[in-house]
């Protein structure tokens, strides 16, 4: 499954739910929990978990995200819902 969150308060649902084979998404204002100094940030586990660039330049983000959190546009994002059969946005 695709984890999409949108916003920091949707982690501890979304991770709850979180799975070994899951993807994770974090786009809008869930961006700011890729950055390790954020209190948020160790709610951010998994190999797989992803922030969408676009959200992260348009917040300032650039320089502050986590090594262990990978970057992806728009074709990436494209390219994760492929991989996922299913997928959850989380508000």
């Amino acid at each position: 499954m695709l984890h999409i969150i949108k916003s920091v308060a949707a982690l501890d649902d979304a991770m709850a739910l979180y799975s070994e084979q899951d993807d994770v998404l974090l786009i809008e204002d869930a961006v700011y929990a890729a950055n390790p100094q954020h209190q948020a940030f160790s709610k951010v586990k998994g190999p797989s978990v992803f922030a969408l660039q676009g959200d992260i330049d348009a917040r300032g983000m650039t320089n502050r995200i986590s090594p262990s959190v990978s970057t992806i546009g728009y074709e990436g994002f494209v390219e994760l819902t492929v991989k996922q059969d299913k997928s959850l946005t989380w508000d």
